[in-house]
């Protein structure tokens, strides 16, 4: 490879990248005024969450020991400190401080 294509590589690859960084800006009008976004971002944050919760399960064996129990205990522990606290973050992290410590520690 020459120097003059390994140059033009890295200022495809940087032009694209600012242009990427830079677009959301430029769009920023467009975008807040359309309803079918705004839609999108009420219910998305929902979706994500139950598409990670049943990714999470879909490859547990619950027909082998410990059959699943350390990801529902902390799948537990999760919805009981976000329905006491109505924290996200803290539930996040207090299901998986629960889930490190009963696969590493107890199962």
């Amino acid at each position: 490879m020459s120097n003059f294509y390994i140059i033009n590589v890295i200022i495809v690859v940087a032009l694209v990248t600012i242009g990427l960084r830079i677009a959301p800006f430029i769009l920023m009008d467009k975008l807040t005024n359309n309803t079918y976004l705004r839609y999108i971002g009420r219910k998305m944050p929902v979706g994500v969450m139950i598409l990670l919760v049943l990714y999470t399960f879909l490859h547990i064996d619950f027909s082998i020991s410990p059959y699943g129990l350390p990801y529902i205990l902390a799948a537990l522990v999760v919805i009981l400190i976000y329905g006491y606290f109505k924290n996200i973050l803290l539930a996040i992290v207090g299901g998986l401080f629960i889930h490190l410590i009963l696969v590493n520690f107890i199962f």
